[in-house]
């Protein structure tokens, strides 16, 4: 049978091309992020990185001797034995916003730049106060003033010497003695003693690392790993969607070709084939597609990964260091994909093969009696049942994974599943409906789209259904997402009350521009500082990490409004800690426990629960008490009027703060404002995923939809060439045919409205749970071009193979064999 299936392919071409682009593209697009996943996993940069070149380093110690990071400080007593004891060389770590400069600087001083590497490349080293070495830096800064806000507040440095970059941060070097006014703190200290003598020495008040240990105090301990997160999301739900697509378009492009072969399978039939062997021939041309695809995927894939780099680095997907190397395992996974991709596709029509009785090559009526296949059915009503079932727990035990298209996208994919493989039983009323005011028509065109439409449903199914998965997963993918990033900023604005905003222009606002702020009349100020904590018991053992947020008591229940599910906001002690319920359920606390909170400086602070809140949507949602946060920069601020919480400033307030800022780099805008640029840069990144998602799902749509069209025209030579005989001139038969897939183009657009809509009311009732009247996004504009750009791929192709079928005389064409 594989000769005859060889045979078959060589005499079907161009029934099976489209099958055959499917499945490259496919394999193509699986290659690259299959390419790219693997490229993400390991230590990109394995080893100390900040202090590779130390013997050993002291640092602050946290629960249970594990090292603190800056900007955790060394107990003064510890600097000054070590420093008694032989060579030690101090570092210090702060944060820098310079102009010109990176975002995100960090500052150091000089002489521990060569324990991480760093070597000058130009210039030399800062000697006088107002110098600075700028690590990573264009050469033609040396001599240039820069302006650098530094926790101690803004100054002007003279550029003198610019060194090579590392990956792992963007660092400004001072002169020792400045860095030291800036950051009066030891972060670390580097010894050249061995690791034994620095812990008699310390006795247990620090942490002495030395060798592989000192990744430890690595800003990315992982070695890079940790930054290639997104990478590896995306690339993950990228396969999956790729994966998801190509089955089903081949599944699609499989069983309208099956169809269409229905007499010829016949006659094997009629001449002694049985049924499995029938099954294995139409195994074997999928089987030899597959593998010319796979192969051709797999030439393309790491071609592709150049173009996909650039475009990763672009929009901030990776960082700039990341590669993605040839790897021929990847490649494997990716041709393994690609054939069972085939094989799967192919396996759905067994059942309707084997059901061809040999009588039908007698049959001349080319009525369609069936429209779906009991594993069509199966496959269909199970994944509906799937997204019902999957939505109803989620908005019961975890509604918050709602808000995440990544979390919650495998509902919306069954919903447009389940609708696409229920086409066909869909189809027959939703045409009916459509067409409905053709049916008075006393005209020969409008009747002919009619009936061949509901005469046709497979032929009309397979062009719907590529268009149903595109415009399906564009509008329930993206109605996911924005729906979800609503759904955060409502949060937000139901749970912080302000006017405006003082945003900081780098690292956080630092104390004199906050004193300044403080001192202007008739405004409340409501400093917040974003930081990352860990609570233990007071025997030193660690319970948790959590990013929080520390207020000032005042503000809760005022300006900070967090749904409260036990305990109180009113009155809360001085060293209140509010956590919420995944914390409390996760770590077994509750209102009233105590727990030492771990600060980012080291210090460690008796703290008790004063209430839980809901769960947050976007990380953990904690408040921690302001007046225990010590020299820490606040990352931004609230201000409103005196008069009421949430009250706008008048004209001489917003005079008097915008002069409180005058040189420090933050600015002040109103909340709304605040809250709009937030979620445009969410909305940038929803965009990204737009780009992967239209990508996929829009390039197998149109070559499905194309290659179903042209299967189908050439199939309908011999009807088109009867209606020429009956007098219809060629460009009413291009007409015709042209109606006949705009009607397809806007079925699959009414069955993709109605998964597009199943899936919005399942994420609805779960975001209804998080936020009163939770909003539900609908991007119209997206959802349009991409209707419009099937509709336009639709009516081309349909008109120009319509056209091409047509081009022979009418008497000729329908005398030909079939």
């Amino acid at each position: 049978m594989l000769k005859i299936a060889v045979a078959t392919l060589r005499h079907r071409l161009t029934g099976f091309v489209g099958a055959f682009l499917a499945l490259a593209l496919g394999t193509t697009m699986i290659g690259m992020m299959t390419l790219t996943l693997a490229a993400t996993f390991g230590t990109p940069h394995p080893g100390p990185q900040r202090f590779k070149e130390a013997q050993a380093v002291v640092a602050p110690q946290g629960f249970e001797g594990r090292p603190m990071k800056a900007p955790a400080v060394l107990p003064a007593e510890v600097v000054t034995k070590v420093t008694a004891a032989g060579r030690a060389t101090p570092d210090r770590s702060f944060p820098v916003r310079l102009n010109p400069g990176s975002a995100g600087t960090t500052g150091h001083p000089w002489s521990s730049a060569a324990f991480a590497g760093y070597r000058l490349v130009a210039g030399r080293a800062p000697q006088a106060p107002d110098e600075i070495a700028v690590g990573g830096g264009d050469q033609a800064l040396i001599g240039r003033q820069a302006h650098a806000v530094t926790p101690d507040g803004a100054g002007r440095y003279r550029v003198v010497g610019v060194t090579d970059a590392l990956w792992f941060e963007s660092a400004v070097f001072f002169s020792d003695a400045e860095a030291e006014r800036l950051s009066p703190g030891v972060n670390a200290l580097v010894t050249d003693r061995s690791t034994k003598q620095l812990s008699a020495l310390v006795g247990g008040r620090a942490a002495v690392l030395g060798g592989d240990d000192l990744t430890r105090l690595d800003a990315d301990s992982t070695g890079g790993a940790q930054a290639l997160a997104n990478a590896q999301a995306m690339a993950g739900s990228t396969i999956g969607l790729a994966v998801f697509v190509a089955v089903f378009v081949v599944i699609a492009t499989f069983a309208f070709a099956t169809e269409q072969r229905r007499r010829e399978l016949a006659l094997m039939r009629l001449v002694g084939a049985a049924p499995r062997q029938v099954r294995r021939m139409v195994l074997g041309e999928a089987l030899l597609i597959g593998l010319a695809a796979a192969v051709a995927g797999c030439i393309l894939a790491p071609l592709g990964t150049v173009p996909l780099r650039s475009w990763m680095l672009e929009h901030n997907v990776a960082p700039a260091w990341f590669t993605i190397p040839f790897n021929p395992l990847p490649l494997l996974v990716s041709f393994v994909i690609g054939v069972a991709a085939a094989l799967a596709g192919s396996a759905a029509t067994l059942v309707r093969v084997s059901l061809i009785r040999p009588i039908e090559v007698l049959r001349e009526s080319a009525v369609e009696r069936r429209g779906m296949t009991p594993i069509r059915w199966l496959l269909g009503i199970g994944m509906l049942i799937g997204a019902v079932v999957a939505g109803a727990v989620i908005a019961r035990t975890e509604p918050y994974l709602a808000a995440s298209a990544r979390k919650f996208e495998v509902v919306p994919l069954l919903y447009v599943g389940a609708v696409t493989l229920l086409a066909p039983i869909l189809l027959r009323p939703v045409t009916r409906l459509l067409i409905g005011p053709l049916r008075g028509s006393a005209k020969a065109g409008p009747l002919l789209v009619r009936e061949n439409i509901l005469t046709s449903r497979r032929r009309t199914a397979a062009t719907a259904a590529p268009i149903v998965v595109a415009v399906g997963l564009v509008a329930t993918l993206l109605t996911m997402q924005e729906s979800g990033d609503a759904v955060v900023l409502a949060r937000q604005q139901q749970e912080i009350h302000a006017a405006d905003v003082v945003v900081p222009g780098g690292a956080g606002i630092d104390a004199r521009t906050l004193e300044k702020l403080a001192a202007v009349p008739g405004v409340r100020v409501t400093p917040v500082t974003s930081m990352n904590i860990r609570i233990g018991t007071a025997n030193g053992e660690q319970i948790d990490s959590l990013s929080t947020n520390a207020v000032p008591a005042s503000a809760l229940g005022t300006t900070v409004t967090p749904p409260v599910l036990s305990g109180s906001l009113t009155s809360p002690a001085d060293n209140f800690l509010v956590i919420d319920e995944h914390a409390a359920q996760s770590d077994g606390l509750s209102v009233g426990d105590q727990v030492v909170t771990l600060l980012p400086t080291g210090a460690r602070v008796p703290t008790v629960i004063a209430a839980v809140v809901a769960r947050g949507l976007n990380g953990d949602d904690t408040y921690l008490s302001a007046s225990l946060t010590g020299a820490v920069m606040p990352s931004r601020v609230y201000l409103d009027s005196r008069a009421g919480t949430g009250r706008p400033l008048d004209e001489q307030q917003t005079a008097a703060v915008n002069q409180a800022l005058a040189g420090s780099g933050a600015h002040v805008e109103s909340y709304e404002a605040y809250l709009q640029a937030q979620r445009a840069d969410v909305a940038e990144q929803t965009d990204n995923a737009a780009v992967i998602i239209l990508g996929i799902a829009l390039a197998y749509a149109l070559i499905a939809v194309a290659n179903t069209l042209i299967m189908a025209m050439a199939g309908r030579r011999r009807e088109f060439a009867l209606l020429g005989l009956a007098g219809a001139v060629r460009s009413q038969i291009v007409k015709v045919a042209a109606a006949e897939s705009a009607v397809a183009v806007v079925v699959g657009t009414v069955l993709a409205a109605v998964a597009t809509g199943l899936a919005a009311v399942t994420q609805h009732v779960s975001l209804s749970k998080l936020v009163t009247g939770a909003p539900t996004v609908i991007p119209w504009t997206r959802i349009g071009g991409t209707i419009a750009l099937c509709a336009l791929v639709t009516l081309v192709t349909a008109s120009a193979a319509t056209g091409r079928a047509t081009r022979r005389r009418a008497i000729e064409v329908a005398g030909i064999r079939e």
